[in-house]
């Protein structure tokens, strides 16, 4: 039985974007018929090299590149070398698109041709966001941390593949808007800490707080120093040191109260924040009891 020229699988779906497993095997072709690309996308290569014609112009696609597609434009691939491709979609939503390229650009693009630019080089930043969200796809976890990854990715792209000598617009952020910025990272983590054991989505703590997904990443991580969800992780991960240090010995039972997916996911979030497992923590350190001579102290700050 022929394998299938190309296959197609969605990974994951929220904020208005779908992380679609793409993988070509052609094994070398020319530039085949104008195909009309079906939505708006941005594409990470991930392995192997196409080419790209549009417009007259031909892209030698490989894993340096993002690429951007604008929906209903038509495009021909061919494959030099064979071997096929395997590359990561982000299809992309007409307003979330909108959303991305405004606050890069500084101008209002188009709802049918909101990326200008076909492609760039991919940024440090974004492959590493790229290989970021790909392992937390294959493992269990909060699902904010999942979509904050997606979400800044989606930025890093766009806002990474600016031609060279294209200006970057200014932002000038007011005394009274930096004020907001502060009240929004406080309020989304106040929405955080009530729903240790249950963590969140972004698009929830975002609709509590009535603001967008992407603004909310951007505006925490600027106003705290730490993105959502490395705040998130160590927060969990000192809530559970303090139980750990007060003796508790259930670490299953811990992991699930603290909002991991299992005794696992538990043990390698704990190790990645604190240097050591949970059980070598435990034995190695105690927290003083309540009614200690050090535990006894007045709780003015």
């Amino acid at each position: 039985m022929a394998m299938p020229a190309s296959s197609r699988r969605v990974l994951f779906a929220s904020l208005g974007i779908s992380v679609v497993d793409f993988r070509c095997h052609a094994e070398g072709e020319k530039p085949g018929a104008e195909e009309p690309n079906p939505t708006h996308s941005i594409v990470f290569v991930r392995r192997g090299v196409f080419g790209r014609s549009h417009e007259g112009a031909t892209l030698v696609c490989d894993p340096n590149h993002v690429l951007f597609f604008n929906a209903a434009q038509p495009y021909r691939y061919s494959h030099p070398v064979p071997g096929g491709d395997h590359c990561t979609i982000l299809t992309v939503e007409t307003t979330r698109a909108l959303e991305l390229v405004a606050r890069h650009s500084g101008q209002d693009p188009r709802p049918e041709r909101p990326f200008r630019h076909g492609h760039g080089l991919s940024s440090r930043r974004a492959v590493r966001l790229h290989w970021e969200l790909l392992r937390r796809l294959e493992r269990p976890g909060p699902e904010l941390a999942l979509e904050e990854v997606l979400a800044e990715l989606a930025d890093e792209a766009v806002g990474a593949c600016r031609p060279a000598g294209e200006a970057i617009p200014r932002v000038w952020t007011s005394p009274a808007a930096r004020r907001r910025h502060r009240e929004l990272a406080e309020a989304a983590k106040l929405v955080l800490n009530e729903r240790i054991d249950t963590p969140p989505t972004l698009s929830h703590v975002a609709g509590r707080l009535g603001c967008s997904p992407f603004h909310l990443s951007r505006t925490f991580h600027a106003s705290v120093g730490l993105s959502l969800r490395r705040y998130l992780n160590r927060l969990r991960a000192r809530l559970a040191a303090d139980r750990l240090a007060a003796g508790a010995r259930d670490l299953t039972g811990l992991a699930l109260d603290s909002g991991y997916a299992d005794h696992s996911h538990f043990t390698n979030a704990f190790r990645r924040e604190w240097g050591v497992p949970p059980s070598r923590f435990r034995a190695g350190i105690r927290a003083p009891r309540p009614g200690s001579r050090r535990a006894s102290r007045t709780c003015a700050r």
